[in-house]
């Protein structure tokens, strides 16, 4: 058995005989894809400063958002640099993108926000980036890089759900087969504040099994305060006793819940909505209604949410939890590693 099949039998039980034969063209095909840009089959480009790609394995959210936002503070506070950060612009809305937005906010990095990668990084080269940072781009072959960051989110590793164990699309959730984290440089286990010690133990060892080469960290999402309706950072203090509604458009919508859950505050009720959602005047009534149906005082979302919500009178109020990424990195390993690829 090898190592794949072996830590695919420990995460997952067996999956439907039908959901894996659907998987299996697709898993295919990212197989051969990887394997010909490896080769040289398929053509990639480079440009003349090194690039940090940040991504996943599986649809849905791992962190990264706040992890480039990291890695851009890191860079130009710790290592001297000028980041820039390259994103294609995601479920945009009348051409604005929440991630953007937010990464604009949160960083004094340049964000170019194209689809095409290698012109979004020509651009930012020539605005003087010496350092980029590419957002969600782990399956972006295209455009090398120097350093590869696979985020692992510690609360659904491989984003295994009913009838899908651990399968690629359409019938799971991963992007291409698990054996793909062998190429990456670093791998960080997200959320591992959400999850119990012998459970994170098991799934860093079988990662190191997949991958042992890379660099493999832990990170937590950790709560660093709110944001009242006018846009001012506030103690969690603000919240404590309070009923809260809480609401998110993201890809890992638990990982968000479970977040507020440890607040001292009382959750009433809390919706999910699809990933990237585009709020609508219908969508945001629809929520009030919900909000005000529980008897909540505060309606709790994230900041990517947040920033399509600037111009929404809503009742009750909307606050946002603002999180950081914080990695569990005594020994400053991940900023060596970085500072080898600027030499």
């Amino acid at each position: 058995m090898d190592i794949e099949s072996e830590i695919s039998g420990a995460i997952f039980p067996k999956a439907p005989l039908a959901g894996r034969l659907g998987a299996c063209p697709y898993a295919l095909v990212m197989r051969a894809r990887r394997w010909a840009y490896r080769a040289g089959v398929l053509p990639s480009c480079a440009v003349d400063v090194p690039i940090i790609c940040v991504g996943n394995i599986t649809t849905g959210g791992t962190g990264k958002t706040p992890m480039v936002a990291h890695l851009a503070g890191l860079l130009r506070n710790q290592l001297g640099c000028n980041p820039a950060i390259l994103t294609r612009g995601y479920k945009s809305t009348a051409g604005l993108s929440d991630e953007a937005q937010l990464l604009r906010e949160t960083t004094d990095a340049a964000v170019i926000v194209n689809p095409n990668r290698q012109s979004g990084a020509c651009r930012a080269q020539a605005n003087g980036a010496n350092v980029l940072i590419m957002d969600d781009g782990f399956q972006h072959l295209k455009l090398r890089r120097n350093l590869d960051i696979v985020l692992i989110d510690a609360t659904n590793p491989f984003g295994s759900g009913p009838g899908q164990a651990g399968c690629c699309l359409p019938t799971g959730r991963l992007r291409e087969p698990i054996a793909a984290l062998r190429q990456a440089q670093v791998i960080i286990i997200t959320r591992s504040e959400q999850v119990e010690a012998p459970e994170l133990d098991r799934l860093d060892g079988l990662l190191r099994k997949l991958a042992p080469a890379a660099l493999l960290l832990r990170a937590s999402h950790a709560i660093t305060g709110v944001i009242d309706p006018a846009g001012e950072l506030k103690p969690l203090a603000n919240l404590t006793g309070r009923k809260i509604f809480a609401f998110c458009g993201l890809g890992n919508p638990a990982g968000f819940m479970q977040s507020v859950a440890s607040l001292d505050s009382q959750l009433v009720g809390s919706k999910a909505l699809t990933d990237h959602v585009a709020y609508t005047p219908r969508t945001l009534a629809k929520l009030s209604q919900a909000a005000a149906s529980c008897g909540a005082e505060i309606m709790l979302t994230t900041r990517k949410d947040g920033v399509k919500l600037r111009q929404a009178k809503l009742l009750p109020p909307v606050w946002q939890l603002d999180i950081e990424m914080k990695i569990d990195d005594p020994q400053n390993k991940l900023p060596e590693k970085i500072r080898m690829i600027l030499q």
